[in-house]
């Protein structure tokens, strides 16, 4: 996956099917995420992640080559409820 707010370099790469990635420090100004595989763009998405201290993720969901269930980046609030968890 890259990022345009560093000037497209990767910021994830061999994520393994559902098995998620490292958490990666992006900046909280909007811009363009793009999800490759074997160099070939998948799925792309501008969004404006949360800012910290909360955080986000992007899930890659669908199945390539159908038009029903076609592939999207889907960006999820990791603190939805606004806020950070104080036990």
């Amino acid at each position: 996956m890259t990022c345009s707010a560093n000037g497209t370099k990767e910021i994830v790469s061999g994520v393994d099917f559902s098995l998620g990635s490292d958490w990666v420090t992006v900046s909280s100004a909007s811009a363009t995420y793009t999800a490759t595989d074997g160099g070939k763009t998948i799925a792309s998405k501008v969004e404006t992640p949360p800012a910290a201290p909360l955080g986000g993720t992007n899930m890659l969901l669908g199945v390539q080559g159908s038009t029903d269930y076609p592939i999207q980046l889907v960006p999820l609030a990791d603190a939805p409820e606004g806020g950070t968890c104080h036990p």
